[in-house]
């Protein structure tokens, strides 16, 4: 088994990729409400005590009269929910800037709030919202012409000298809500925008993390298979070896007592061997690749175990054994195994088992055929995981596994027949 086993690439052990790795930031998908964080809350919260202390001040001051208090009283709580309920929030800004012309009053302080709360409504706000805002301008552009242009504004000390005294107010008047307004609206779109780029990163990431951790776990399956593959190649194969070999005492000579040692030692060396096998493919230790010194003498050891039971094994060969991948010698090592392990089971003991090593350059074509025994059937498609787990390692070197039963030369029973080709592969 020494240099018989392919290293693992993968250590199962490890963490499975996107696990344990730094968390994605949740961000709020545009068109639902976004989840308020502390930070968030805590400036819309100061932000509103900002408003209170300001309409505080300019009231006592007397700078603005207390019906201030009217329009600052909607656009408080408009404030602290822009980013939750942004639709309800910009109609709080619109009935607080309808108290405010309602009542008389210039342009103040209260239209910052009016502006945060349209960015937000585009910002945060569904796709409804968002144009429910983009009119939202278009109005406050107006009303606010009509409003300005009518009264007596501070805001008129933007208005530049001109001939003209009506078209010019009008289009200066109309400019700057259109500018402040429009701005709001259109950094609110931006934001949006931003958010959705950035949502969409990450529902790549996730999206390519999720496909790393599914073909870690393909992986991790695939690892198991084949563990559980070399355990059965290695365990049935000595299992069968030690029957084979205990069965051959009952015809030993009870007087010859070294006979009798000898294949006592064989069996107890065959699960002393059979057992260090299982450990090393248990452990996954990493042995020196078989293919590197060649693969025969692996595969001769195989025979010789077999003819260590007492089997009569008739093994030729035919070319030269050329190098071979690591995996393809597992996998020629195993197939023998698994081959010889059928054929001490089903195989006439009167008739010798033959293995056959054809090597070219390509690889290798190993055949074992075996006379069954009269009256016996075997079912080349239902003699268990064996030939499905060689047919597995085989189709995944590209290489080929052909099992049949044909009609016994002599007319007596049957032969169980199976070719096997191993690629020589790429040695690594």
């Amino acid at each position: 088994m020494t240099g018989i086993v392919e290293s693992r690439k993968l250590d199962s052990r490890s963490p499975l990729p996107g696990i344990g790795g730094s968390p994605l930031p949740r961000l709020p998908i545009p068109g639902s409400h976004p989840g308020v964080t502390r930070t968030a809350l805590v400036f819309d919260l100061g932000l509103a005590l900002l408003l209170v202390a300001i309409g505080i001040w300019v009231t006592t001051a007397g700078l603005l009269p207390r019906v201030t208090w009217v329009s600052l009283g909607f656009m408080i709580p408009a404030l602290i929910v822009r980013r939750v309920l942004p639709a309800t929030a910009l109609g709080l800004a619109w009935i607080s800037t309808i108290a405010q012309l309602g009542s008389g009053l210039d342009v103040s302080f209260l239209q910052v709030g009016t502006v945060i709360v349209l960015y937000s409504a585009v910002a945060y706000g569904r796709r409804w919202v968002m144009v429910l805002a983009g009119a939202s301008v278009t109005a406050g552009v107006v009303v606010s012409v009509i409003t300005l242009v009518g009264a007596h504004s501070w805001t008129w000390v933007f208005v530049p000298p001109s001939n003209r005294p009506i078209f010019t107010p009008i289009i200066v008047l109309t400019a700057i809500p259109l500018a402040v307004l429009g701005g709001a609206w259109l950094a609110g779109l931006a934001s949006r925008l931003l958010r959705r780029s950035q949502q969409s990163a990450i529902s790549r990431r996730l999206a390519e993390d999720e496909a790393l951790r599914s073909e870690a776990i393909a992986a991790l399956e695939r690892e198991k298979a084949e563990l559980a593959r070399d355990v059965h190649d290695v365990v049935g194969h000595s299992l069968a070896v030690i029957i084979a070999q205990s069965d051959s005492v009952r015809f030993l000579d009870a007087s010859d007592a070294d006979a009798v040692r000898r294949t006592v030692a064989t069996i107890a060396e065959t699960a002393r061997r059979s057992l260090g096998e299982v450990r090393q493919v248990l452990t996954q230790i990493e042995a020196v690749e078989t293919g590197a010194i060649g693969v025969a003498p692996a595969l001769d050891q195989v025979l010789a175990n077999v003819r260590a039971s007492g089997a009569s094994l008739e093994a030729t060969q035919a070319g030269t054994p050329v190098l071979l991948s690591s995996r393809a010698a597992d996998a020629a090592h195993r197939v023998l195994q698994e081959t010889l392990t059928n054929a001490l089971k089903f195989a006439d003991r009167d008739r010798p088992i033959a293995v056959h090593q054809q090597w070219s350059v390509a690889g290798l074509e190993l055949g074992v055929r075996n006379h069954v025994v009269p009256g016996d059937t075997v079912d080349p498609d239902r003699t268990g995981s064996g030939i499905d787990g060689m047919r597995s390692r085989l189709d995944a070197l590209g290489g080929r596994l052909d099992v049949q039963v044909i009609p016994d030369a002599r007319g007596a029973g049957s032969v169980f027949d199976v070719r096997a080709v191993i690629p020589a592969g790429v040695r690594s």
